[in-house]
């Protein structure tokens, strides 16, 4: 619940974004984001990607952050192209947060979709990413 929170408050006003970096929140969505439990990923993955958003417009990202971002999704992708169909199903919405995350942070497309893993057979298409 904390973290919808987070997100929910990053989302109404961005000046947020400062703050929550400034306590390192930053890092605790980091961590979160690798949970074995699938709502708490998600979660985790809706704050970064509004975080990566407003970085992405005020330039203010860390190589080092950039770094620990790219390793963080490379271990997403990689677990959810070991996932079995099933179990890609019950993870769309954290198959579209990677993938977004991955375009807003380095401006182009994730493995996901190389992959065929974003959108599968009987899904509807995301709506196009505008970030």
């Amino acid at each position: 619940k904390a973290l919808n929170l987070i997100h929910y408050l990053l989302l109404e006003n961005s000046s947020d974004c400062n703050i929550v970096k400034e306590l390192g929140i930053h890092r605790l969505l980091m961590h979160h984001a690798s949970s074995e439990d699938a709502d708490v990923r998600e979660a985790a993955l809706r704050g970064l990607l509004e975080l990566a958003r407003d970085t992405k417009d005020s330039s203010d990202a860390s190589s080092e952050d950039n770094e620990k971002m790219k390793q963080l999704l490379e271990e997403r992708i990689n677990g959810i192209s070991s996932m079995s169909a099933e179990d890609l199903g019950a993870v769309r919405e954290e198959r579209l947060l990677v993938d977004s995350l991955w375009s807003t942070c380095f401006d182009e497309p994730s493995s996901l979709r190389e992959k065929g893993l974003l959108v599968l057979p009987g899904e509807d298409a995301p709506p196009p990413d505008v970030a």
